[in-house]
């Protein structure tokens, strides 16, 4: 394998490498000097979103991920499996598992650094189609995924497919609907949909390896992961296909039977970008800390309206486009207030908070947190998000560099980047214990209304 890239993150001492392999594959590894896991996952260009663009049913992609992990060619039976994973006095046992998203479907493994070669041995034998095989247990499969479907409430009763409806429906399906597929889509799945499934998206388009350990890859191990690769591809020749994002004044509602409160999202659109907007991001993060920040003294503490604010972000829900938001929850009673102060609090108090005194020095004390951040939690999975990261972009994020403009940076770039920011029209959800209509009607009646509805 070849390096193409690496440094070191002074922050928390992990060393992100990026490797080619000889079949010109992407390896992610960071060195991480605080574990003694081997963390290790294939991702796959795979997910839900291409079943449409190769004429399969709905859950294909679900049911192939479960599938690979079954007994093959080189595992008789699941005890077989069983006993390879497991540990003993002299070996630590494997966890091997498997996930499908929107975007992809994706492999995982974990150990102790011991068990480093056998993981990579345990990759080596998933990737198998023996047809005949898999013919006969195709049932016994169907009716683990049609097991695990039933736990879920219908699509009409289901918040998160609504949601996506709501963003994608008309403008991009490939991204609505259950990953799992509907029932009837379960029942209809045959080995031959799973088989060219296999062969279009595992074997021929793009896949990526992330790796997270104490040691350098060098010696057996570097030679091990090269072989693995030779499996896959690095190319995507199933390339998705061009679809338009806009921000918007949109508004979707969602009644939750369940619910005692109303929660609110302001969702914003950003289209990816090949390289990453260092500045962007910290101002992202000072700002989220603010509108958090305030919302807790005041619209909380002072005012008694909300419970909790938070700013999320995710890349999993399609491509080509991130989707961050904005969100709070309050009682049904006091929907109207809450939106009420929750506009003021970002057209007009946000500014005069930063323009106080109190204000320069709570800047100043977050820029501080970003400069000198403290140890984090261990992340299993964050040279998977770093791998995911790699998709659609040509670099990965260099927390250096996100240090030194956090270090020029002053008021005025946050109070500039607050005024572009909430400038842009948002597509609004709103779900909770209403009706439809009164759901409405609290946002049609609110000032972003009267913003943004033009």
């Amino acid at each position: 394998m070849k390096l193409i890239s690496s440094f070191k993150n002074k922050y928390d001492n992990i060393t992100y490498n990026i490797y080619e392999s000889s079949n010109g594959v992407k390896v992610t590894h960071l060195q991480n000097p605080s574990t003694i896991n081997f963390d290790f996952s294939v991702i796959h260009l795979a997910g839900c979103a291409f079943e449409r663009n190769q004429n399969v049913p709905q859950g294909t992609a679900h049911f192939l991920e479960h599938m690979l992990l079954n007994p093959n060619s080189h595992y008789k039976n699941q005890d077989e499996i069983n006993k390879f994973e497991q540990g003993t006095y002299k070996r630590p046992a494997l966890n091997i598992n498997g996930h499908t998203n929107k975007r992809c479907i994706v492999f995982e493994g974990s150990s102790n650094q011991e068990g480093t070669m056998r993981i990579l041995e345990r990759f080596e034998k998933i990737y198998d189609f023996p047809k005949e095989k898999f013919t006969t247990l195709m049932e016994k499969e169907r009716n683990i995924i049609l097991a695990e479907k039933s736990r879920k409430v219908k699509k009409v009763d289901n918040n998160a497919l609504m949601y996506l409806d709501f963003m994608f429906k008309g403008i991009a399906d490939e991204f609505t609907g259950d990953t799992l597929g509907e029932i009837e889509d379960i029942k209809s799945i045959t080995v031959e949909d799973l088989g060219k499934y296999y062969k279009e998206q595992i074997l021929s388009s793009k896949s990526l390896i992330s790796i997270q350990s104490k040691e350098k890859l060098d010696g057996e191990v570097a030679e091990k992961i090269d072989s693995l690769s030779q499996i896959f591809s690095s190319d995507s020749k199933s390339s998705f296909r061009d679809f338009t994002l806009k921000n918007q004044w949109k508004v979707g509602v969602f009644r939750d039977k369940r619910a005692n409160g109303i929660t609110v999202y302001f969702d914003y659109i950003e289209k990816a970008s090949k390289k990453a907007d260092y500045k962007k991001n910290v101002l992202s993060y000072v700002c989220s800390k603010l509108l958090s920040w305030l919302s807790f003294n005041i619209l909380r503490e002072e005012m008694g309206l909300i419970y909790n604010f938070s700013r999320s972000k995710t890349s999993n829900l399609c491509f080509k486009y991130d989707i961050y938001s904005y969100s709070f929850t309050t009682e049904k009673e006091k929907i109207k207030k809450t939106l009420e102060e929750y506009y003021k609090l970002v057209y007009i108090e946000t500014f005069k908070f930063l323009n106080s005194k109190k204000g320069k020095e709570w800047f100043e004390d977050v820029i501080s947190d970003y400069i000198f951040p403290t140890t984090a939690v261990y992340e299993g999975d964050k040279a998977e998000l770093i791998a995911m990261w790699l998709l659609e972009k040509d670099e990965i994020f260099n927390y250096n560099k996100a240090v030194e403009i956090a270090k020029k940076l002053r008021i005025d770039d946050l109070q500039e980047y607050i005024k572009d920011e909430f400038e842009i029209p948002p597509h609004i959800w709103i779900e909770g214990d209403m009706n439809k209509g009164e759901l409405k009607e609290a946002i049609n009646s609110s000032l972003f209304n009267k913003r943004f509805n033009k």
